[in-house]
């Protein structure tokens, strides 16, 4: 009885080696995505690049903040049929922005990068209703705050662009209070840029580089 006690135990054994080397020899493939009902793609004037040029350091003011020009540029979203969309725009430089640099509110303002632990400056984005369409008509502008499912008209104004990511922005026909479906939207914007003064940035003896980043999102509703 001993004998055969132990070859059954030994068989056990065996019978879990083999079933450790077979497992080991296993290894999944997992294939993702997701189907959407609508392709659209969105695009920005210029590839997307405001180029300030050279700034001479001694136009900077010693305090307080020194406007540069507005600057003008375009969304436009293509669709491959009527789809309604919205748009969100987050900035890559968080924290970068210096207080009070936007005078419609520190959540408008995007970070133009630091030098030295020194912020360089901020930026504001807003959706300008002159020179816009959608398929060719003057929509207005409706926008949805994170977590709410009601949206918001903002009608025939502009729209300032939160740098947080937490409005998104829609279009709809004059006086709609919903998003309307649409095949090319042209969006003209508005980049209006403030330089931190010279007190609070690093010494100005090497170049300091403006360094703005800012991911434009659609969703689809």
């Amino acid at each position: 009885m001993k004998l055969i006690s132990k070859n059954v135990v030994l068989a056990s054994l065996l019978a879990a080696a083999s079933f450790g080397a077979f497992a080991a020899d296993t290894v999944d493939l997992h294939l993702t995505g997701t189907i959407v009902p609508q392709a659209c793609v969105p695009t920005l004037a210029g590839g997307g690049v405001i180029d300030y040029g050279n700034i001479p350091a001694a136009s900077l003011a010693a305090t307080g903040f020194t406007a540069l020009a507005d600057q003008a540029s375009s969304l436009t979203i293509t669709c491959l049929q009527p789809t309604r969309v919205a748009v969100k725009v987050v900035d890559n430089r968080t924290g970068a922005a210096p207080a009070g640099a936007i005078t419609v509110g520190n959540q408008y303002a995007y970070g133009l990068g630091t030098v030295n632990s020194h912020n360089v400056g901020a930026y504001s984005i807003s959706f300008q209703k002159a020179n816009t369409t959608a398929d060719g008509t003057s929509p207005d502008y409706i926008y949805q705050d994170n977590g709410s499912t009601s949206w918001g008209r903002l009608g025939s104004t502009d729209a300032h662009i939160n740098a947080a990511g937490a409005n998104k922005i829609s279009w709809t026909t004059s006086g709609g209070n919903t998003p309307q479906a649409y095949s090319v939207i042209s969006q003209s914007i508005l980049v209006k840029t403030m330089l931190n003064s010279r007190t609070n940035l690093p010494a100005l003896t090497d170049n300091v580089p403006l360094d703005g980043l800012a991911t434009f999102t659609m969703v689809y509703l």
